[in-house]
């Protein structure tokens, strides 16, 4: 009997040291995967910057860009724009996927599964068909485009408790329904909205630094609230009963969520198209790489993941070869065509 207790014990430390040792495993697995995405952005970047500009001219390239050098004219207004744009993006795009996802109790939420990108999207294309002018009336056109999609969503999965399956469908079948309503405008009014045909499928595409300039003050407004959202993202992940008790006002606090990552997901839409399925995945791997009871860990780990992934699709693929052996930069028409404005400015 006694032998038998000796090795009912030894098996449950043997299986708590496994699960310990898993546990380890699983967390510095996607820490490492990050690491490894780190240094391939920076590697491509450098790469990519590298093709495109001697080193010797990247500091003066980046503070006072000489007007008669065309390759530090694209340098400084397009590539670095370039880059910083899909970091930017590609962190709000993380943040925006774990907020929805903490909230619904969802992995699959995200902008493009829930149909906001879509409605935001949508509302662009009205605007740009009617020829109003204005940044904020852009801006205001995807925010009303998705609130109006995200209303509809929820509120088709409302009656299902926002059951998974359901708010996922709905978002789907909506964002088809958007989709359509925004190919046929584009194919009816092709001469007035030919330019919406990058915007579907995301454009990184930079002129100058006025994309980042509005970004980055919206994206900074952004975190700081979700930064106060912590504590009830966090008693979000309980059960509903528990979050009450413990003093949350789960319903207030759920439309404040949501209503922050549908108004995010819309400056993103606005300033960069539609880049799907990046918040889905980090979303998943930044809370596999920090693992933290604190949502604060997951929202940091998919800005993390979002940013680099952003980042080596802005900079990928680099060049292949002519046929007479020189190298072709996939990205130089693009550059030159999006300084083309700057160069024709400063003759």
């Amino acid at each position: 009997m006694k032998c038998r207790m000796v090795a009912r014990k030894n098996a449950l430390s043997d299986l708590r040291f496994g699960c310990f040792v898993g546990r380890i495993r699983r967390s510095r697995h996607p820490a490492l995967l990050l690491l490894a995405l780190f240094v391939a952005a920076c590697w491509l970047t450098w790469v990519n910057f590298s093709v495109a500009l001697p080193r010797s001219q990247w500091q003066q390239a980046i503070w006072s860009p000489d007007i008669d050098i065309i390759e530090q004219m694209i340098f400084h207004y397009s590539l670095l724009p370039r880059l910083a744009i899909s970091l930017l993006v590609g962190a709000g795009l993380g943040l925006v996927g774990v907020l929805f996802q903490q909230v619904l109790r969802n992995p699959l939420a995200e902008p493009t599964t829930l149909g906001v990108a879509t409605g935001a999207q949508l509302g662009i294309t009205v605007t740009t068909l009617w020829a109003i002018p204005g940044a904020l009336t852009t801006q205001f056109a995807a925010l009303t485009g998705a609130c109006i999609v995200g209303a509809l969503v929820f509120g088709v999965a409302w009656g299902k408790r926002l059951s998974p399956v359901t708010l996922i469908l709905a978002g789907l079948v909506v964002s088809l329904y958007c989709g359509a309503i925004n190919q046929l405008l584009v194919i009816f009014h092709h001469d007035q909205l030919q330019s919406m045909f990058l915007w579907s499928t995301g454009t990184l595409t930079q002129t100058d630094w006025s994309g980042v300039q509005r970004l980055w003050p919206q994206l900074l407004g952004g975190v700081m609230l979700t930064l106060l959202l912590l504590r009830p993202m966090t008693l979000m992940g309980l059960d509903d009963g528990v979050a009450r008790n413990l003093g949350l006002a789960l319903s207030l606090a759920r439309l404040a969520a949501l209503s922050l990552a549908i108004v995010l997901s819309a400056l993103l839409v606005n300033a960069v198209g539609i880049i799907g399925f990046i918040g889905l995945f980090c979303a998943a791997a930044g809370e596999n790489a920090w693992r933290k009871t604190s949502a604060g860990a997951p929202d940091a780990g998919a800005a993390h993941w979002g940013a680099y992934f952003v980042a080596i699709r802005s900079d990928y693929p680099l060049a292949h070869p002519r046929m007479d052996g020189s190298l072709h930069r996939v990205s130089d028409g693009v550059n030159r065509r999006a300084a083309a404005p700057v160069a024709a400015a400063a003759a």
